[in-house]
């Protein structure tokens, strides 16, 4: 879905990614991240926040929650991380990084929130008394209150599969009593996903959910009745600088870019010249030809939830010229595993040729490393950084983890580099 965007706004990387893998510097299945787009994507983000006077907590699951990505972000200014679960919370951690909103889209486990409270969240969402409950007991073991949101709906509010669950609108005074007599945490902000979802019909592209107005209703009912001061009011989904001015006119106070990071909104698919460029591509290679297909190793692929008939090309080649020149296309497939990915113009692709490929991914789905480039701006590429699935940072060259205090260190001096 994003080819043309990066053939068209960040050619280098495509280039830098062909030769590299021919090279073998990274391995077939890769996720290859221009961390000097990342920069410049978040100083946009940073300074839309200001202007709009909303804050932000940076979404880390679609990139990995790559520590590279994610402390170059928050150092030009986007605040600190949203966690959707305790693999967030965990990695996250494991490097340093500023721990802002938990729980949510996934409750922290019971087992695992005497670790949470030890990254000093800001805030945690909760979808239930019981978890209120639990957090408070934990909270008083380490002698702390900690501020919480309510996870708000009702009727006409939408969900993606799965992700349903929260406080019932007409429950939520009673609710909201019960945990208010817990002595260790603190109601401050509601919270709900999706408050922005994109029609592709509209001029606008992104347009208010139901959700967000039961937020706004929410925190006004727990004002008056209640007399809670909510600090919060947090708006996340499809979130990017062109969406800031809609958030805050329909009431948000947080936003939590994701995708807007890595310049992959559908915003940015279908609208030209958006400041945000595309900052990662997907790099693997030809296996064998089928039946007049060339066939690609999978292990990274993912099917984009807005367009799900949208006809994805590859570029394939053994150096950057044959790449670029040699578009082929993508026979998406239904698979419990994506073990491959067909390719229809099997007569244009040799065994061993790189293939590219770009759409929007969700990098923690999938089984790919993860690789890190940073002076593509300069015209020096170097690799920063070889990661796994998991965000463990590796030897490029074995391919094993690295010894923590180690990869610290060098995390550390790359973003140094960036300041």
């Amino acid at each position: 879905m994003f080819l043309s965007r990066l053939i068209e706004r960040n050619p280098a990387l495509l280039k830098t990614a062909v030769a590299w893998h021919q090279e073998h510097r990274i391995p077939t299945n890769t996720y290859l991240i221009d961390l000097d787009t990342i920069r410049d994507n978040a100083r946009i983000l940073a300074a839309a926040k200001r202007e709009h006077g909303l804050e932000t907590y940076l979404m880390t699951k679609q990139h990995g929650r790559n520590p590279l990505v994610n402390l170059v972000a928050l150092q030009e200014g986007l605040h600190a991380t949203v966690n959707v679960d305790i693999q967030c919370v965990r990695i996250n951690a494991r490097y340093g990084v500023p721990i802002g909103h938990v729980g949510h889209l996934n409750q922290i486990p019971r087992g695992d929130m005497d670790f949470v409270l030890g990254t000093d969240p800001e805030v945690w969402t909760v979808f239930s008394i019981e978890h209120a409950e639990f957090i408070s007991a934990a909270a008083a073991r380490r002698g702390r209150v900690q501020d919480i949101m309510l996870r708000v709906y009702r009727d006409g509010d939408v969900f993606f599969p799965g992700q349903e669950g929260g406080f019932p609108f007409d429950g939520l005074i009673a609710a909201a009593r019960r945990i208010m007599a817990l002595p260790n945490v603190r109601i401050m902000g509601v919270v709900s996903f999706p408050c922005f979802r994109y029609n592709l019909t509209s001029s606008d592209l992104a347009e208010p959910s139901p959700n967000m107005a039961t937020l706004v209703a929410a925190a006004a009912k727990l004002r008056a009745e209640l007399g809670l001061e909510i600090t919060q009011i947090n708006a996340p989904g499809n979130t990017s600088s062109q969406t800031f001015p809609i958030l805050k006119a329909n009431g948000a106070t947080h936003v939590e870019p994701g995708h807007g990071l890595l310049g992959t909104t559908p915003n940015h698919r279908f609208r030209d010249g958006l400041p945000e460029r595309p900052a990662y591509c997907y790099v693997s290679e030809i296996t064998h030809i089928y039946e007049g297909m060339g066939y690609a190793h999978g292990g990274g692929l993912f099917q984009d939830i807005y367009d799900k008939n949208f006809q994805y090309k590859a570029l394939v080649g053994s150096d950057p010229e044959k790449a670029l020149a040699n578009q082929v296309t993508y026979k998406r497939v239904e698979q419990i595993i994506d073990y491959h990915a067909p390719l229809l113009e099997g007569d244009r692709c040799r065994v061993g040729d790189t293939v590219l490929m770009g759409f929007r991914s969700q990098f923690q789905m999938t089984r790919s490393w993860v690789g890190v480039v940073t002076g593509l701006s300069k015209g020096k590429p170097e690799l920063a950084g070889l990661f796994d699935h998991a965000a463990h940072m590796l030897d490029p060259q074995s391919l094993e983890a690295l010894p923590l205090a180690e990869a610290r260190a060098m995390i550390q001096a790359v973003v140094a580099g960036y300041r």
